[in-house]
């Protein structure tokens, strides 16, 4: 009798212990979606990056990340255009920012869809057809985006 028990003991013993990864797995995926989903305990991290062309076209964005969430300021000074400065409100998801940016050109406030590509020294634009809606410019939806990656936002100093 005693055999029996032990042996059935141990038969338990060894299928609780065969599949030891799930919840190890289920730990580490609970553990990295509590991080993402809790921007508050990351601390924040701000950063700076330029792109000046050869034909004076200067865009500046300033990024402040806690976590998933950005927040900053973009300026466009474009060649023969109107400059606009404005802040940047969004997310990362993965390697790509996509935020609004509230901005103001010849007195009129706008809103409109912004998407950066994450880069390993810097940020490329992305672009691609846009739709108006009531509240602002956005890329229609299923658009695939173009990212040029000859005009890549670098990494620069920030200044006060």
């Amino acid at each position: 009798m005693q055999t029996t028990n032990l042996l059935t003991f141990l038969t338990l013993a060894l299928l609780c212990g065969c599949n030891p990864n799930k919840s190890n797995t289920d730990e580490a995926t609970l553990k990295d979606s509590t991080s993402a989903a809790s921007p508050m305990a990351a601390k924040s991290q701000t950063h700076c990056y330029a792109l000046m062309t050869p034909q004076g076209d200067t865009i500046t964005l300033n990024l402040t990340q806690q976590g998933i969430d950005v927040e900053g300021t973009l300026m466009y000074s474009l060649f023969e255009k109107d400059r606009n400065t404005g802040t940047l409100r969004g997310r990362m998801h993965g390697d790509t920012l996509r935020a609004d940016y509230t901005f103001e050109s010849e007195g009129v406030e706008s809103v409109r869809e912004v998407v950066f590509l994450a880069k390993k020294d810097g940020f490329v634009e992305g672009y691609g057809p846009v739709e108006e809606t009531e509240e602002k410019t956005i890329f229609s939806p299923g658009a695939t985006l173009t990212f040029d990656l000859e005009e890549v936002l670098k990494k620069t100093e920030c200044k006060e």
